[in-house]
């Protein structure tokens, strides 16, 4: 598995959707991990990754899981760009293997591991004012919004005008027990990251024209995507289900006709 960087939005689509189908085989062969939350986030990272049109300079800059249950989506892009061994995807959470439940420092393109949310952004905070010449993006998940943290960097990351942020919101709407909405909601989010002071944007998750937009854009002011996404994407059964936030498909009928919607 090759992936190298372009321009086609056809080819694009076709990594995109390599990308999905290898998260949900090594996913369900193993039976750990947040299955749902990786399918939401594969769009947005072939663009930042692999659209050639993207700001993101893989030797330069880093992207920071702050949602860590969805850092395993990664894998098969970092694979294809080879700085994975191919192998690795076979032995995702096993001893013998390099990939873990969350990414982290361990791992070739990995930067931080995430386990509490609310941290990363933090973390990437304290990076963007210690480095400014490099460029930090910062994948948070919408329920992750819940916590207090992620608040207080804004803060600061408004107070010191780091330009070299990016936020990305995966925003599909339900965290580990429901809906946010009907949780707490957290709408309207465009004017709460307004009154951060933040260049603000809202675009389809799984539009890659779309996302091109963003982020073939220069940085010139913390910037945040709010991105509209689908929790599972691809597997029909699974699709807007918060249930599967946790759950992964062990049904061998359920197991093959994911593995058939994803093809």
């Amino acid at each position: 598995m090759t992936f190298s960087k372009t321009t086609n939005l056809n080819v694009l689509e076709e990594y995109a959707k390599r990308t999905r189908l290898e998260i949900y085989r090594f996913k369900t062969t193993s039976g750990y991990g947040h299955l749902a939350s990786c399918l939401s986030v594969v769009d947005i990272l072939t663009s930042i990754y692999l659209d050639s049109e993207s700001k993101f300079d893989i030797e330069h800059d880093r992207l920071i899981f702050s949602k860590g249950h969805g850092s395993p989506a990664v894998y098969p892009i970092l694979v294809g760009l080879q700085l994975i061994p191919e192998k690795e995807l076979d032995l995702y959470c096993k001893k013998e293997g390099i990939l873990r439940l969350h990414a982290d420092y361990s791992i070739p393109g990995c930067f931080f591991v995430g386990g509490s949310l609310g941290n990363g952004i933090g973390f990437a905070a304290g990076l963007a004012i210690a480095r400014p010449w490099q460029n930090f993006y910062v994948i948070l998940g919408d329920a992750e919004l819940y916590e207090g943290s992620v608040w207080e960097s804004l803060l600061f990351i408004s107070h010191h005008n780091l330009k070299n942020i990016i936020l990305i919101i995966d925003r599909n709407k339900y965290g580990i027990l429901g809906a946010t909405e009907q949780m707490i909601q957290i709408e309207p989010l465009e004017e709460k990251f307004q009154s951060f002071k933040f260049e603000v944007h809202r675009t389809n998750g799984h539009d890659l024209v779309e996302l091109r937009k963003f982020f073939g854009q220069t940085q010139t002011h913390p910037r945040v995507l709010i991105a509209d996404t689908v929790k599972g994407k691809g597997v029909s059964f699974m699709e807007d289900r918060y249930e599967y936030h946790t759950i992964i498909p062990s049904d061998p009928v359920e197991i093959r006709q994911g593995l058939s919607e994803l093809l």
